[in-house]
């Protein structure tokens, strides 16, 4: 027989649950999720996060100045 998917798991066993058991089973899948298993909570920036953000900040800010540009010269 061969190994069911998580989709499949889920439409045959989880969603027949009472709404209540989904609720207590979806609060005990998160519990055992470890803290910092799935995402990098790193206080520092990289590089590429400062290049990213120095980008996407000067495009705003350039995107209000003409914005301002246009409203001032109509």
């Amino acid at each position: 027989m061969p190994l069911q998917t998580a989709e499949e798991r889920y439409k045959q066993i989880i969603r027949a649950l009472p709404l209540a058991e989904r609720f207590q089973l979806g609060a005990m899948i998160l519990r055992d999720i470890p803290e910092h298993g799935v995402v990098d909570y790193s206080e520092e920036w990289t590089e590429e996060d400062l290049h990213e953000f120095s980008t996407s900040s000067w495009r705003h800010v350039i995107s209000q100045l003409q914005e301002d540009d246009d409203a001032t010269t109509r």
